[in-house]
């Protein structure tokens, strides 16, 4: 099967891309063009996001992306000290030497709050899987998982199958939280894009 990526965010008329939903059709739009129509049965757009229904109108793809495509390299110091709330401070790193480190941090609490940055040039808070995946490195800094100042390459494409693990209906599916989320991802990406239950 060839792979093939997608956005999975609603519809953008300024970038051209998206996914343009209306009663009964779903329209894909890469490169200012549409794509791919193809027929659902949900009644809003909450309902499409919410249920992931996209994923099944275009079966044809494998892997979603949401405002940014992006995958390149990271990498994460230790904890370097507290700040004066308490959380605990370490460096990330983004693409290569030339980027300076920011700062990302985790609040000692239950459960541990983690709070990261975003890359140089892709401040999409619609992209809750890089914020996700970012956040994971600070959990594996952490745990002893993941090797400090070792360059990893990251993504914030999700393959089809990963879809429901990564924008899980519950809130506690992980052991840390990210911030500013309080509530279940799949309801966040919805909230993010506009749409209200």
């Amino acid at each position: 099967m060839n792979e093939r990526m997608a956005p999975g965010h609603v519809y953008q008329p300024r970038l051209g891309t998206g996914i343009q939903w209306q009663p009964g059709i779903a329209k894909l739009w890469e490169g200012g063009h549409v794509t791919v129509e193809a027929s659902h049965q949900t009644v809003s757009s909450y309902d499409f996001w919410y249920n992931l229904a996209f994923a099944d109108c275009f079966p044809e793809i494998t892997h979603w992306w949401f405002r940014s495509a992006w995958t390149q390299k990271v990498r994460l110091t230790l904890p370097q000290g507290q700040l004066a709330d308490g959380a605990f401070w370490g460096l990330m790193q983004f693409i290569d030497e030339q980027n300076p480190g920011q700062m990302y941090s985790i609040m000692d609490a239950y459960p541990p709050v983690i709070s990261v940055p975003y890359p140089p040039n892709e401040f999409q808070p619609v992209n809750l899987p890089l914020r996700l995946a970012l956040s994971r490195l600070v959990a594996g800094i952490i745990t002893g998982d993941v090797i400090p100042d070792q360059w990893m390459l990251i993504t914030s494409l999700v393959p089809k199958h990963q879809l429901e693990v990564i924008f899980p209906t519950t809130k506690d599916t992980t052991p840390w939280q990210l911030e500013g989320i309080d509530t279940s991802i799949r309801e966040v990406i919805c909230r993010l894009q506009g749409f209200v239950c």
